[in-house]
């Protein structure tokens, strides 16, 4: 009995009435919501949270919520507004953005809400101040029970994520004071000083912080993966990551604890060799390594001068590693001794290791590591230091290139994006291509291609002709294959003023958007109504015995006449709306989803609000930039200031609303996402040991128009293919043969009335959109390239109201093969080339710094 009893120190003891009268007071000191946590992803929760966003990129915002006191179901609503809570506009347009997503809050329980945002570019002002506004609005609006604005921190054009998915990821904060993540600087301005790379170190326990969205990978470089689970991505994260990869996106897997573990996993078929058991590296294993990537360099230590050798040193024992078997598609980087190897997936790529990369004798203990990581993992270019006035050592590129040009920080590129804008060369060449078709057409034809007189101001074209070359030879086409950066955004970011935007621009301008009816038209009409007026009319009473109700039956007879012409008149000229489309399809060979841009012009007689709704779970969408050299037509009608364009996400569905249009005006969308346009590769590409070709085609859209170019890898020399219409399913054998013109290619081209180099009347003409893609400045050696276009509507955007006029026509690119990555190049010097090493800032105290 006493041992049942105990001492009560087990036992609560019962809640009095004032013990249970103080705690509902307390909970009902509770605010209703607790103050949102905003991650930007990718993030990293144990360090220092700056919010950084990527002006022109979309970014995935993941907001940490609760509420406290009762259930409560809602929407959650985020813009970008300035420091006086003002809205951000979209640049060149009359619209600005916000972003809304449905959400449920249990009563005590914290949701995390995902939520795809897009941040404007600055304007003229870049230093102006922004922030991220985050409200909490119930069902069906009223006023906001939650407001917060939170500050966020723009990253300049230079600067993309690298983010670590290992199981030990502290173990790689190493990464973040190497000369590669932050490149030693002169003393500059904040812009020019900042690092090529954010270092992330997502946690990997029950969540991985990435992206769900392909949209909002953009501002990431590399990802380095060793050791976790890849079930611990979600479908969508797994879907995001294929995608980033085969538009630029580079893997770097550390083989040993992860190869056997990728398998049979979302990346499988992508692995560039399998793991064939374990293997002791020794010494003998680096000694390529020493060879290529070490230099005899000249030290001050000891207090004297000395002739050093930084080289890989085993002396402790043997690395644990993998024994690297190469797949077909997989081969071994060049003087690594086999211990790296790679594979292309579309633009991009994945690296293998046979160590690990995390391995202190390798990333701490190796002084030149940096080169090794420059060269051989993340592929860059080689470098080289030089000192300042005040003998301090900067960070420079062996060849002549800008040391933060963002095309040398990430391979990740979108043709609709990142195409450089260079339409005024192209149309001085088509106006001389057409001369030379043509010399007996007067001259002043020919020039209306460039809408310059001839002869009457030669001293204009010259002028423009110089220009031109300047434009081209700062561009570097060869070297950058035709690509160009923003000055915000960097690259892969979203872009109206890219080439191809400003092309489909020029090409929905002079489509006109409406067709006016012609004489036939007014003719039938007025015949029919007279028809019916006057010898029907009197016809059918004079059978009744009743002619003089014909005098009553007229006016009923004007009233319906007048109706039916106005329906017909809609019909035939697309009255009340019309819709005609721009669009861009890049694709990747041995891939099955394919990267689709939009640029919808929505013209109506009577204002109208659009909707735009998304099947695609990618989809992102804005009104599309009007371009420097327009003007709006919607503020004068709709008042002062801008309107708002929302962008609602609720599960897979993406819906625009609110796009108004003016009467007797046009509005134009740009939209983006990833369409999956069958179950097999959209393009399947082969070929033989004699160069020729064979092309499987799964998608079901009829090509018009096809031809295929290529840069011979041996030869360097462009050959052609014409293949003309692609039908579905379809399987065609290739031979390529040689061009008479660079410029002009192929003469069906020109013959074709949707490219023909002068617009024929009542069709949508693609000629500067085919220019902005089969420059063959563009090709690097063993690149081949399908162009071809199709007038099939793509699926996975429906516009309400539907227009009764429409007219879409689609520019095809496939990347059949994509040229062989050169061999890796140390460093031409190291950081030590004074004599001694650099000042290094420690890791703890690089977030301080930026925060300043």
């Amino acid at each position: 009995m006493l041992g049942t009893t105990g001492c009560s120190g087990c036992l609560q003891p019962a809640e009095t009435l004032e013990e249970r009268q103080e705690r509902l007071k307390k909970e009902e000191t509770k605010d209703d919501f607790e103050p949102p946590k905003l991650n930007v992803l990718p993030s990293d929760d144990r360090r220092t949270q700056l919010n950084r966003v990527k002006p022109g990129h979309w970014v995935n915002v993941s907001t940490l919520m609760k509420a406290n006191n009762f259930d409560f179901r809602g929407e959650l609503y985020a813009s970008t507004v300035d420091s006086n809570n003002r809205p951000v506009p979209i640049t060149d347009t009359d619209y600005y953005f916000s972003a809304t997503r449905p959400l449920a809050l249990p009563k005590g329980q914290e949701r995390w809400s995902d939520l795809l945002f897009y941040p404007p570019l600055f304007d003229h002002n870049i230093s102006q101040t922004r922030l991220f506004a985050c409200d909490l609005r119930p069902v069906g609006g009223g006023r906001p029970v939650l407001v917060d604005r939170l500050a966020t921190t723009r990253m300049h054009p230079q600067e993309y994520y690298l983010v670590v998915l290992a199981s030990a990821s502290d173990e790689y904060q190493f990464l973040e004071v190497t000369d590669v993540v932050r490149p030693l600087h002169p003393p500059l301005a904040q812009s020019e000083t900042a690092p090529h790379y954010r270092l992330v170190l997502p946690k990997t326990v029950d969540r991985v912080s990435v992206p769900e969205n392909s949209m909002a990978w953009t501002s990431i470089a590399y990802v380095f993966w060793d050791g976790i689970d890849p079930e611990l991505l979600s479908l969508d994260q797994q879907q995001a990551m294929v995608d980033w990869l085969h538009f630029g996106g580079q893997l770097i897997i550390s083989g040993p604890d992860s190869l056997d573990r990728l398998k049979l996993s979302f990346l499988g078929d992508y692995l560039p060799a399998d793991d064939a058991g374990s293997v002791e590296l020794g010494q003998d294993r680096f000694q390529e390594w020493n060879d290529e990537f070490v230099r005899t360099e000249r030290i001050y230590e000891s207090n004297k001068w000395q002739d050093l050798r930084y080289e890989v040193d085993l002396r402790a024992g043997a690395l644990r590693g993998s024994d690297l078997k190469l797949r077909p598609e997989g081969q071994f980087i060049p003087k690594t001794g086999d211990l790296v190897a790679e594979r292309r997936v579309g633009r991009g790529r994945i690296a293998v290791t046979a160590f690990q990369i995390r391995s202190p004798d390798i990333s701490r203990n190796w002084k030149n590591f940096d080169s090794f990581l420059n060269g051989v993992l993340l592929r860059r270019q080689p470098r080289k230091f030089i000192k300042t006035d005040d003998e301090q050592p900067v960070n420079a590129w062996a060849e002549t290139f800008g040391v933060n040009d963002p095309r040398l920080v990430t391979s990740l590129r979108y043709m609709s994006r990142d195409l450089a804008n260079l339409m005024p060369a192209y149309q001085q060449r088509d106006a001389n291509l057409l001369k030379k078709l043509a010399p007996s057409e007067p001259e002043a034809e020919a020039s209306d291609v460039v809408e310059e007189e001839p002869e009457s101001d030669q001293r204009k074209i010259d002028d423009l002709e110089a220009q031109i070359r300047q434009t081209e030879r700062d561009l570097n086409i060869d070297a950058f294959a035709g690509f160009a950066y923003d000055n915000q955004s960097g690259v892969a970011g979203w872009s109206d003023s890219s080439g191809v935007s400003s092309a489909a621009r020029a090409c929905l301008r002079d489509a006109a958007g409406i067709s006016i009816p012609n004489g036939n038209f007014v003719l039938r009409v007025t015949a029919g109504y007279l028809l019916v007026l006057v010898p029907l009319n009197w016809l059918v009473f004079w059978m009744m015995g009743r002619v003089e109700w014909a005098w009553i039956a007229a006016p009923v007879i004007a009233i319906i006449g007048a109706v039916c012409v106005i329906k017909l008149a809609e019909l035939d000229i697309g009255f009340a709306r019309s819709r005609t489309e721009i669009a861009f399809l890049e694709a990747h060979a041995g891939y099955h989803r394919a990267h689709l841009t939009r640029f919808t012009s929505l013209y109506t007689s009577l204002s109208t609000t659009y909707d735009m709704t998304f099947s695609e779970s990618t989809a992102v969408a804005l009104p599309f930039g009007r371009g420097a050299d327009a003007f709006s037509t919607q503020s004068r009608r709709f008042g002062e200031g801008t309107s708002e364009v929302r962008y609602h996400q609720e599960g897979g569905d993406i819906q625009l609303s609110g796009v108004q249009v003016a009467s007797n005006s046009s509005t134009m969308i740009h939209s983006e996402y990833f369409l999956s346009t069958s179950i097999e590769p959209m393009f399947q590409w082969n070929t033989d040991t004699a160069g020729a070709g064979t092309l499987e085609y799964a998608s079901t859209q009829t090509l018009h128009d096809v031809g295929v170019i290529r840069r011979n890898a041996q030869s360097n020399q462009i050959e052609v293919a014409w293949l003309g219409d692609l039908e579905p399913e379809t399987k065609r054998d290739i031979r390529f043969g040689k061009v008479n013109d660079e410029w002009l290619l192929f003469d069906q081209w020109t013959e074709s009335p949707v490219l023909s180099l002068t617009p024929t009347e009542g069709e949508v003409n693609l000629r500067h959109l085919l220019n902005t893609v089969k420059d063959v400045r563009q090709l690097k050696k063993g690149e081949t390239r399908l162009i071809g276009w199709t007038e099939e509507d793509m699926p996975g955007m429906t516009i309400t109201p539907a227009a009764n006029q429409r007219t879409i026509r689609t520019m095809v690119v496939a990347h059949l093969q994509h040229a062989a990555l050169p061999e890796p190049k140390a460093d031409a010097n190291t950081r030590r080339f004074l004599g001694q090493e650099p000042a290094q800032i420690p890791s703890m105290e690089l977030d301080a710094i930026d925060a300043l």
